[in-house]
């Protein structure tokens, strides 16, 4: 019986890169549903999903500490506007 393996991919986050060149690809790097809906449910995972551990997550956990709404709003904008 033939294994299964699959992985993500470091460089670009898709299942089956094929991508050796070290840039992300056009799709892994646009916003889709699921990602705006995190980023108004919970700001810092959204973030986090998009970016990693970066100075704009950071910044948004603080906004969110102050209040969701301006938590939510710089979520949306670090994920729309990358």
């Amino acid at each position: 019986m033939p294994s299964i393996n699959m992985c993500i991919c470091i460089k670009c986050g898709c299942f089956s890169c094929k991508n050796t060149s070290g840039e992300r690809d056009e799709k892994a790097g646009a916003a889709d549903c699921v990602d705006i809906m995190l980023a108004i449910l919970l700001p810092p995972a959204g973030i986090y999903k998009k970016e990693g551990c970066t100075g704009r997550f950071w910044a948004n956990v603080v906004l969110t500490v102050l209040g969701i709404a301006p938590g939510s709003i710089h979520a949306v904008i670090c994920i729309s506007g990358k």
